[in-house]
């Protein structure tokens, strides 16, 4: 393996009401939230869980007046490869999302999902691979909080604390500042 994106961009459906002058919970810091916090979380969420923590991260945002990041990017660096992160609340991507390496590359169309991926091999073959998903795709989020609690599944303290510094480096990194910060 050499290099990875992981892409997760979809505009908010709350978006115009922020433009429009109202204050919706998705763009307002006292909710903790912003692009980072809600979707670009799946990308780092993922990289964490595949490959445990980086050894280093750089990351970049535009922030909006109200100071949440609408959008940004994080590298990921690790000994071998870079990863890098893609994630917006006011635009939409069509991109995939990809893990690459010297055989193929592996693309998965929803990161937060994982409902859909394809092997590109580098001699031309190609493997699709679907994973059925329950209706609600919450399910997951809930199951893997009911298995965390049970000290049960794949999920341990330690990923979720990488995660949770992961997000806290890229807020620190981007000046994305929350009033609960100061709790």
């Amino acid at each position: 393996m050499h290099k990875a994106h992981f892409n997760y961009c979809q505009y908010s459906s709350r978006y115009q009401k922020y433009l429009d002058g109202l204050n919706p919970n998705t763009f307002n810091p006292a909710f903790s939230n912003g692009s980072i916090m809600d979707i670009g979380f799946y990308c780092i969420a993922a990289a964490v869980f595949l490959f445990g923590g980086p050894q280093k991260v750089l990351a970049s945002a535009h922030l909006l007046p109200s100071g949440v990041d609408g959008h940004g990017t994080a590298i990921l660096s690790y000994p071998d490869f870079d990863l890098l992160i893609s994630h917006s609340k006011v635009t939409n991507s069509h991109l995939a999302s990809e893990i690459q390496g010297e055989k193929g590359s592996i693309i998965i169309e929803h990161i937060a999902e994982c409902d859909r991926l394809t092997i590109q091999y580098s001699n031309g073959e190609v493997e699709h691979i679907e994973l059925p998903q329950a209706e609600n795709s919450m399910y997951y989020e809930a199951e893997a909080f009911a298995q965390r609690i049970q000290h049960k599944g794949p999920y341990t303290s330690q990923h979720s604390l990488t995660v949770a510094n992961l997000l806290s480096e890229i807020r620190k990194q981007t000046g994305v500042h929350f009033p609960a910060d100061a709790v």
